[in-house]
């Protein structure tokens, strides 16, 4: 089921918002188990045949926590003696929820490969992929790896279940840490509108906690509003230039080449901006709140921070779970061998490469497999970690050499002369990740080269013009978190935090007579627009 269609805005999210809200009265469990069956219905709603491998995944993995918690532990920790059980363990659960996302997602491409190798005569056939299979199982192998070094409580089913389930995120993420939803899913938590240490520790009665709340119904049902506006009035718009550009590469102009790789970057950012909208507006609703996965990273000014601000929850999953656990194996093998692992060895060469370089190559070449099975995203991951250790090779060195400051946030033309690179960066990427193969990539980049001439007729006047006109939105204007007054706190001086644009104050969201009409005309227009065979591109991973 899509967040984009008629079934889902007049019949299941209407009785979801009702379920919860009588059922709310009588305690947790009643609502815990109403959103848990809503979301597994959500999902059969796509394929029921699949739910049967969900439902499998969550129980599977539901008993491996719970042998892990009832495993002993030293001080919860793996490198104890007595936590080998508790190694096998995770070892286990990780490699069956490995085993399954290979299976469905990458043994069909292998199959392929042995073949055209010639490796085995062999005839394989497609395997459907199940919606969402890379976000359910990065999510629970996060929760196993946590409990397992004591860092996460083991739940109940119920809890467990949605937290998995929670059909906001099931298809597309966020992808959701157990210590930011679990307690929301709780027997009781905090009031959302605290305001002091005080009020944030004072327990909300059940008749107020599971009830549909004025303030969160408003400010939800307007955030996914806005998502769905991005998504059927802009991307979905985009779609037919960028579709038709990439199915037809190596026989486009120049013109034509550049406009449809640029409307594919501006459909991408709606579609992926309009469905995290959706998904933290739909949350909200419930007075659920999700974390922020998606902010403005086209004004990002270099790729580090492009990576801080485009699918925010994977690059903190793959940080935490990727990233940090090799450049811990290199730092333990350094000191084994009499090596520095201090911020002075990271400027040197041998340092720099041991300590930034591998891990940053190793961690985006599996990134880029995650978004897909074939060689043309490998050469993505590759190229996203050419940029980012680029990027940190320029900030350690330069500030080395030169002293630089550490956190000196561009402005002016400056700042302009960065996005843009930084876009062209991003977007000559994206030639490998929109492509079906490497030919296909490689024959759109000889297209953009000019290789049947530079002024050929350009496929679509209309969607390019609207692409183009979208950089000063996406550049200047205030994001859809900013109106709504729910952008993230960041500490003062960051090289993220850019000054609020003056026309913020015009724009800011308040739930009166004014924004309930323009909601009310938003929502006509999509209506109006609205095509239920229009998927989310990122459903695909």
């Amino acid at each position: 089921m899509l967040f984009n269609s008629l079934r889902f805005l007049f019949l299941f999210l209407p009785i979801t918002m009702v379920g919860f809200h009588l059922l709310g009265r009588y305690g947790r469990r009643p609502v815990i188990v109403w959103l848990a069956l809503m979301s597994v219905i959500f999902y059969a709603a796509w394929n029921a045949v699949f739910v049967i491998f969900l439902l499998g995944s969550i129980l599977v993995n539901f008993l491996v926590a719970s042998a892990i918690d009832a495993s002993p532990s030293q001080n919860n920790s793996l490198d104890s003696p007595d936590s080998l059980r508790r190694k096998r363990l995770l070892f286990l659960g990780v490699t069956l929820n490995l085993l399954a996302l290979f299976y469905f997602k990458y043994l069909f491409k292998a199959l392929l490969l042995v073949k055209a190798l010639h490796l085995a005569n062999i005839h394989p056939h497609p395997i459907l992929l199940p919606l969402g299979i890379s976000f359910f199982t990065f999510t629970q192998i996060s929760y196993l790896v946590d409990l397992a070094q004591g860092q996460a409580e083991r739940q109940d089913f119920l809890s467990y279940l949605l937290f998995v389930t929670f059909f906001p995120h099931l298809i597309a993420g966020p992808i959701l840490h157990h210590k930011e939803m679990m307690p929301q899913f709780g027997k009781i938590r905090p009031e959302d509108t605290a305001t002091s240490l005080d009020q944030a520790l004072t327990p909300v009665p059940l008749s107020r906690r599971f009830a549909l709340h004025p303030e969160d119904v408003s400010l939800g049902l307007t955030w996914f509003l806005m998502g769905l506006a991005k998504k059927v009035l802009i991307a979905d718009k985009l779609a037919p230039t960028a579709d038709l550009a990439f199915s037809h590469a190596g026989t486009l102009s120049a013109a034509s080449a550049w406009t449809g790789l640029i409307v594919y970057s501006m459909q991408l950012y709606f579609d992926f901006s309009g469905y995290s909208d959706m998904a933290l507006g739909l949350a909200r609703i419930f007075s659920i709140r999700f974390p922020l996965n998606f902010d403005s990273p086209y004004k990002a000014t270099s790729v580090t921070e492009y990576w801080q601000r485009w699918h925010i929850t994977l690059t903190r999953y793959i940080t935490l779970y990727l990233y940090n656990p090799i450049l811990l194996s290199v730092q333990r093998r350094r000191l084994a061998t009499g090596k520095k692992i201090s911020r002075k060895a990271l400027t040197t060469v041998s340092g720099f490469t041991a300590m930034v370089a591998y891990p940053t190559f190793i961690t985006m070449l599996i990134t880029g497999l995650w978004h897909g099975a074939g060689l043309q995203f490998l050469i993505f991951g590759l190229i996203h970690g050419v940029y980012l250790t680029a990027n940190q090779a320029w900030r350690h060195f330069r500030r080395r050499e030169h002293n630089a400051p550490a956190n000196a946030p561009p402005t002016g033309a400056v700042r302009l002369a960065l996005m843009l690179g930084v876009y062209l960066q991003v977007t000559f990427a994206l030639i490998f990740f929109r492509s079906d193969s490497l030919h296909a990539a490689f024959a759109l980049l000889a297209d953009m080269a000019g290789r049947h001439g530079g002024f050929g007729q350009v496929s679509s006047l209309l969607e390019g013009a609207l692409a183009f006109a979208l950089f000063p939105v996406v550049w200047f204007l205030p994001n859809t978190q900013q109106i709504l007054g729910q952008e993230p706190r960041r500490p003062i001086g960051e090289s993220m935090v850019h000054p609020t644009p003056t026309v913020l104050s015009r724009l800011r969201w308040a739930p009166n007579i004014r924004w309930a009409v323009l909601m009310a005309v938003v929502l006509f227009a999509v209506l109006a627009n609205l095509d239920s065979t229009s998927s989310f591109l990122y459903f695909q991973f």
